[in-house]
């Protein structure tokens, strides 16, 4: 007999994300409108799709801002399933401790929690064991104290676990573990979670990260969804099948526009409404990052050029990364410190090559500017005045 099943996997949702820094309070609260939009959408696939079950591995919310009006609308979302199952384990930002929503609030009787105390569960009607690897705390360095799982041929197995896989461990582990350790659990599919971009490279497997199915930041560019996935198993032997469905609402962009050489600011608009040419301006986050030498008499007014720009993108912050552009044959010739100071470097940089020179053109420029403005701005790291 081939027993069949299907699921929706998904992890690091993060509802009531605070978004800090990343722009005024309705830039914020229209990212967490997103994750809820996102979230819904990840309902209706299950839904679509006639998915068995619903299966996310940590970071549904986040522990230290989720207000209980979200975790109502989250369980009215989980209603919506009717009888199909969801499996949640708790990831590190909503662990299982002791005020955690995941352990006073009334869950839907759909919603199943996997944790260290009570790891698995299995669905007798569809022959399907599920067992969690998640956190009791907001950092765990090894593995928690666990049960052994309970494996069968019988049943298609799938453990949900939320930690770092194949990674220096040593540096920032959370719930540290190799793939061939998960291997030897026996498990015949494995739903990842706590990386927010997704990585198919232990698909074959079982293993997938789905990432995060909404973008939270400028690292996490490209495309984000979630995976349907299919299991058919006969004779113990089991057959899977995935498929991405990117959900996203918003997609960050992050450009370097050169503005060498311009000669205006209208110059530098022009060029700026050329790259976002192909920018969606109702779902675009865009960060530009101004390069380049300009002469030094100019001097960039960002906001002339944010409002310039403002309705070709959802929400835009620029960088200045600009340094001035110093006329250094004339300069050289001046009977003074700053005289002194090129042709002195001049001549390392002709003696110099590969990154040695590259590093002394750069302090070149720095040196110049600190003569001549009395001060140094490494984004903020420094200041001689």
């Amino acid at each position: 007999m081939v027993q069949k099943i299907s699921f929706v996997h998904c992890a690091d949702i993060h509802l009531d994300a605070s978004f800090k820094g990343d722009g005024s309070y309705s830039y914020s609260s229209e990212r967490r409108k997103d994750l809820k939009k996102t979230f819904e959408t990840i309902i209706n696939i299950v839904l679509e799709k006639n998915a068995d079950f619903l299966l996310i591995s940590g970071d549904l919310y986040e522990h230290e801002y989720a207000a209980k009006s979200t975790v109502n609308w989250l369980n009215e979302q989980f209603s919506k399933l009717g009888d199909k199952p969801v499996i949640i384990v708790p990831g590190n930002h909503d662990p299982y401790v002791k005020n955690a929503w995941y352990r006073i609030y009334p869950w839907n009787e759909n919603v199943r929690i996997l944790t260290t105390a009570a790891p698995d569960f299995t669905d007798s009607t569809k022959n399907v064991y599920f067992y969690g690897i998640g956190f009791d705390t907001f950092r765990q360095e090894r593995l928690p104290e666990i049960k052994p799982p309970s494996v069968s041929a019988d049943n298609i197995n799938i453990c949900l676990f939320h930690g770092t896989l194949d990674m220096d461990f040593t540096g920032n582990p959370y719930n540290p573990v190799s793939s061939e350790e998960l291997r030897g659990l026996g498990f015949d599919y494995y739903a990842l979670g706590h990386f927010h971009r997704r990585n198919e490279s232990l698909a074959g497997e079982g293993m997938i990260y789905p990432g995060s199915p909404e973008p939270l930041g400028f690292d996490e560019q490209g495309e984000h969804g979630v995976y349907f996935v299919s299991i058919s198993k006969e004779n113990g032997k089991a057959e899977t099948r995935y498929h991405f469905i990117p959900v996203q609402q918003r997609k960050y962009c992050e450009y370097n526009l050169d503005a060498g050489g311009i000669q205006s600011e209208e110059e530098l608009v022009k060029r700026a409404v050329l790259l976002l040419e192909s920018s969606n301006a109702e779902r675009d986050i865009v960060k530009i990052n101004l390069t380049g030498r300009i002469p030094a008499d100019i001097s960039l007014d960002l906001s002339v050029l944010e409002h310039a720009l403002a309705d070709r993108c959802f929400s835009l912050s620029i960088n200045d990364c600009t340094c001035p552009d110093y006329d250094l044959d004339e300069l050289a010739e001046e009977k003074n410190i700053t005289g002194v100071f090129i042709n002195m470097m001049k001549e390392k940089i002709e003696n110099a090559s590969g990154y040695e020179k590259e590093m002394l053109e750069k302090a070149l420029y720095l040196g110049l500017e600190a003569l001549l403005t009395g001060k140094v701005d490494l984004h903020g790291k420094a200041d001689i005045s």
